[in-house]
């Protein structure tokens, strides 16, 4: 843990898998799933363990298989056998019995708190056992579910557990995950249209084996398109074996491999606001983080045609790559649908886009299509290595303009929101954001003074009459504040001072930008990236000839452009990247120069 601070990669849970109990010993007389015993061997101090953790702001969850019951050798063996009022002499092993209210008992009161106290902050309840107990019909896991998520709310905690699948209705407990995944393309592919159909009974928190972790080969690229949808996903949650050739730390792959996944990993910790408060408001309105297309587009036939394609909280568009890059153009694609809600930005890659059409985007690995349409608001934390559960001390506000927007930065009033319910209380401090077309006004209103970076999307030069006011007085960008604006993005820093808190008595501190009238999200001039992307593409000299001659006039002409490109007969991984371009905003040359002058 100290190597991934060091290369600032931020993680908030270590999950202990079933080694940290006694597996291969001499003293275990059984297949060793089922173990309460500490494996001094790799953790001699359990409760300095979760010590060094906590001061990294970590939290560690405990793996259980509880089939197997509590044997002779356990620690809490001789206390459960008073407790139960079994004979010890002949030292047999303490059954699992679900069905019996006073084993359960001692299940949570003694086998667990003990190690609850020593280095557990919640559960992972991996029974893979059936369905079957004394009580027919009755499923061991439910039982287990239900009181472990209610044990784990106790003293005020958030109840919080994570659990197989244990059939229809049981997304009432859990963090679920689907169990093991085999490390191949075919298994990536699988899961974004499990992980998006899993909210269609209520299994919003939903979680795969990201990476991968029997069988299969080593592939580089696989594990970081892999992490790119964990990323993307209610839960991420590296999965690593027991071979040392299986493990998902970055260091160990490609450099290549490793910055992709140090950046999305960081970008991950970056979304905690935004999934937090878009959990918050799902919480209220019963709506799962994960939403498959047509949820939101129930009577068009395209939103059921891209089954992998979904919306993570109210405004991000996901696209997952799940299939490898061809080797002459060094890029990924994926077939995806963009809906009839005004235009679109690829928040990575910054390129906008027409709605209400299909689209391939092409994408090296470094990128992964997450877009968000016109009037989206979207918070992110700002600082640049922000480590564990903290709340974040500087938040980004994503804006992308075009049309009205609003959303909500929810934050636990404590510190740790994991050890507090304040999602359930009228506790949470609550920042409201709209934005406004028609003045090109956004307005923040956040109960304490702080510190905003404010990207506006589509914007490539400051306005002329950008305005900024804090509780009505204008703020000078000249002394105390910075703007900004590059790679079609216009970015301010706004830091309020004790001085320009909201005047005594005022509940909310108010801050206005004003860009001026009805800003429109601008055409990007893609003559530079179309270069580099043919000069990347490893063909022939000739070839390449070819597709600049094709290009030749496309922001005038892009539809004969593309019509070009399509004429000359070559393989489509090699014009699509190309055609995706020159097509992303096909309005005319005088639509884009009226809509140009507007924010001006």
């Amino acid at each position: 843990m100290d190597r991934f601070e060091h290369e600032k990669i931020p993680f908030s849970v270590a999950v202990l898998d079933m080694d940290w109990h006694l597996v291969r010993d001499h003293r275990v007389p059984h297949a060793g799933w089922t173990g309460y015993t500490w494996d001094e061997r790799l953790f001699p101090e359990p409760e300095r363990f979760r010590r060094e953790m906590r001061q990294r702001r970590l939290r560690v969850t405990l793996n259980d298989h509880p089939h197997g019951g509590v044997h002779a050798f356990e620690s809490a063996y001789e206390e459960m056998a008073k407790f139960l009022g079994v004979d010890t002499a002949d030292k047999n092993a303490i059954l699992f019995d679900p069905t019996n209210p006073k084993f359960m008992e001692a299940y949570f009161g003694i086998l667990h708190r003990r190690l609850e106290d020593q280095a557990c902050d919640f559960w992972w309840v991996d029974w893979q056992q059936g369905p079957h107990s004394k009580i027919p019909g009755f499923d061991p896991l439910w039982l287990l579910n239900h009181f472990q998520y209610l044990d784990s709310g106790r003293e005020g905690h958030t109840p919080l557990i994570f659990s197989r699948y244990g059939g229809p209705g049981s997304h009432r407990y859990p963090i679920g995950f689907s169990g093991d995944t085999v490390v191949s393309w075919a298994s990536l592919a699988f899961q974004p249209e499990f992980t998006a159909t899993a909210s269609n009974i209520g299994y919003g928190w939903w979680s795969h084996d990201i990476g991968g972790h029997i069988r299969g080969v080593r592939d580089d690229e696989l594990l970081a398109r892999w992490t790119q949808l964990g990323v993307f996903s209610p839960i991420m949650r590296l999965h690593s074996t027991s071979s040392r050739w299986m493990s998902k730390e970055p260091w160990l792959y490609s450099e290549e491999t490793r910055n992709v996944m140090t950046w999305y990993l960081n970008y991950r910790h970056r979304l905690v606001p935004y999934l937090y408060s878009q959990s918050v408001l799902g919480h209220r309105n019963d709506e799962p983080l994960i939403q498959p297309m047509y949820w939101s587009y129930p009577y068009t036939n395209q939103a059921y045609e891209v089954p992998n394609q979904y919306y993570l909280g109210r405004d991000l568009l996901v696209a997952p790559i799940v299939q490898p890059r061809d080797k002459r153009t060094g890029l990924a694609s994926v077939q995806a649908w963009l809906p009839p809600c005004g235009r679109f930005v690829d928040i990575i890659t910054n390129t906008v886009y027409d709605g209400d059409r299909g689209v391939t985007f092409y994408r090296s690995l470094k990128e992964y299509p997450v877009l968000a349409a016109e009037g989206s608001i979207i918070i992110t934390d700002g600082s640049v290595s922000q480590h564990g559960t903290a709340n974040a001390t500087v938040h980004e506000i994503l804006v992308v303009v075009g049309r009205d927007g609003a959303t909500s930065l929810i934050e636990s009033p404590a510190d740790d929101s994991f050890v507090s319910n304040a999602f359930q209380s009228e506790d949470l401090s609550e920042t409201k954001i709209t934005y406004t077309q028609g003045d090109g006004k956004l307005t923040i209103l956040s109960p304490k003074p702080r510190k905003w970076i404010v990207r506006f999307f589509g914007i490539p030069s400051i306005p002329s009459g950008l305005k900024i006011t804090a509780n009505g007085t204008n703020i000078d960008l000249s002394t105390t504040n910075s703007v900004s604006a590059r790679n079609n993005i216009t970015a301010l820093e706004i830091s309020l001072s004790d001085d320009e808190a909201a005047p005594s008595g005022g509940t909310e501190n108010i801050t206005t930008i004003e860009l001026g009238s009805k800003p429109q999200l601008a055409v990007i001039d893609h003559t530079e990236r179309l270069e580099e992307l043919i000069r990347g593409f490893q063909i022939e000299f000739t070839l390449k000839d070819k597709l600049w001659a094709a290009l030749e006039g496309w922001k005038e002409r892009p539809l004969t452009a593309i019509s070009s490109l399509l004429a000359l007969g070559i393989d489509t991984e090699i014009v699509g990247p190309l055609v995706e371009l020159v097509s992303a905003d096909c309005r005319t040359a005088e639509e884009r120069r009226s809509e140009a002058i507007v924010v001006r």
